[in-house]
């Protein structure tokens, strides 16, 4: 199947340039300009405003980048107003000029779509504009500035094959929040109570390398970051960070990542490589960051940190994951880290809730997982090679300072070399900085950030061998 990758972002005016040459046949232009386009990338649009076509009658046609080789400009025709068909754009004039001498039209780059939200609305189209009816879709966020979108449903998708929510090499986080010019989704309106800011019902989903920082809705009931709704096979969330939610959201408290669909015994969710932390309810609620419970199938949760879950009220708890509930389930926990948990009830600080401990029947299978010493006894990291009763310090998290936490393991971390290697499915080896474990040399690393490496990858030994 074709992979088609488009861009999003505000970024509607990038670089304004004129076709020189062409070559190729349609609908894919090799095209050249008299000066080369800087700041675009592949999934950018070419808009070319025309008043003649090659002396047919005026129409707007777009274009999209497929490849970056050099001056060499692939662009691909998708449409144009008029209905002329495909034209190169070498060619196509803007009007200006002796009828024996027209100009040429030049090339507008922009992102294909300016939202989040206007990337899904095509992505739920039964005639896309854009890709083919049954192309992977990529849509690649980039960093021009803060996405706002408050709800973004993915709730149909056709008859596409799969779905990726990613963001471009240059602007990824770097493990951390706030980096600026990285992309991040900061809403400025709620969600609604028990939506999520991606909200997904759909199977063959991927959602890689966002931020999604919560902190300017605590006084909204925007309660979920990312909601599962449905069956939701073969869905994955990678490499994410997700913080920041205080206040009290409403009926139900902060569950950063949810799933409230049952999905079918066959069906698998992957949770891999996130941060979460300084999820906060303040007014007589429990909060979780992962409440993953009510999976019928097979769910992955590997190599994620959490910290700073707190509820309120005397009875309410505080949960860093809770899986396996399902009877017929089977949930992985693996190489997790969760600390910082605060509770006011007895036994309510929850680092694991899974299976047994939380009344269900599912298949388990947890080893290799770190809880501090603000988790119940009960409710403790457990199996094979699981660390329990580590205080912050055993951590060693870079910063856990309110407002510029870094999560990243520092130098006396027993989280390093402490894990499991998981091996490469759905690229699990990446890190929350896009370290490949099976690369670095030594044994994994509990958590999201892989800071231990071979000294055969430093600079030192490299000078060394030199």
């Amino acid at each position: 199947m074709a992979t088609t990758t488009v861009s999003i972002g505000s970024n509607q005016s990038i670089d304004t340039e004129t076709p020189a040459s062409s070559s190729g046949g349609g609908p894919l232009y090799v095209v050249t300009f008299g000066t080369t386009p800087s700041g675009i990338s592949v999934g950018d649009i070419g808009f070319m405003d025309t008043e003649d076509a090659g002396g047919g009658n005026a129409s707007d046609y777009t274009f999209l980048v497929t490849v970056i080789s050099g001056a060499n400009i692939t662009l691909k025709y998708l449409t144009d107003t008029g209905g002329k068909g495909d034209n190169s754009p070498l060619g196509l004039y803007t009007g200006a000029g002796s009828s024996g001498s027209p100009t040429q039209a030049p090339v507008v780059f922009k992102r294909a779509f300016s939202t989040i939200t206007l990337f899904e609305g095509m992505v739920d189209d039964a005639s896309p504009t854009y890709w083919g009816t049954t192309d992977d879709v990529v849509g690649e966020c980039h960093g021009d500035s803060a996405f706002t979108d408050s709800r973004v449903y993915f709730d149909n998708k056709q008859s596409l094959a799969s779905v990726k929510l990613t963001v471009h090499e240059d602007d990824r986080h770097d493990g951390k929040a706030g980096t600026a010019g990285k992309v991040v989704i900061r809403p400025t309106a709620g969600s609604g109570h028990n939506n999520a800011i991606i909200d997904v019902n759909i199977d063959n989903f991927i959602m890689e390398w966002i931020e999604i920082d919560l902190g300017s809705l605590d006084s909204t009931n925007t309660n979920k970051a990312v909601l599962f709704r449905g069956t939701n096979d073969d869905n994955i969330i990678r490499n994410n960070i997700i913080h920041d939610k205080g206040g009290d959201p409403g009926g139900s408290g902060p569950f950063p990542i949810h799933v409230v669909g049952a999905g079918a015994s066959d069906d698998t969710l992957s949770i891999l490589n996130n941060i979460v932390y300084s999820i906060i309810e303040t007014s007589n609620d429990n909060a979780a960051a992962m409440l993953l419970d009510a999976w019928a199938g097979t769910m992955n949760v590997y190599n994620n940190t959490i910290y700073n879950v707190q509820s309120a009220g005397g009875s309410k708890i505080a949960i860093g994951i809770r899986a396996g509930r399902v009877s017929g389930s089977t949930a992985n926990v693996k190489n997790n880290i969760v600390a910082g948990l605060v509770s006011a009830a007895s036994n309510g600080e929850r680092a694991y809730e899974h299976g047994p401990a939380n009344g269900g029947s599912g298949t388990l299978n947890e080893a290799y997982n770190l809880s501090d010493d603000t988790s119940a006894t009960a409710y403790d990291a457990s199996g094979t090679g699981s660390l329990i009763n580590q205080t912050l310090s055993d951590i060693d998290f870079v910063n856990t300072v309110a407002g510029s936490e870094d999560l990243h393991l520092d130098t006396d971390s027993v989280c390093r070399e402490a894990g499991v290697d998981l091996g490469t499915t759905n690229e699990v080896n990446i890190d929350i900085d896009g370290v490949d474990r099976d690369a670095t040399g030594v044994t994994w690393d509990m958590g999201a950030d892989q800071a231990s490496v071979s000294d055969a990858g430093s600079p030192a030994f490299m000078m060394f061998l030199d």
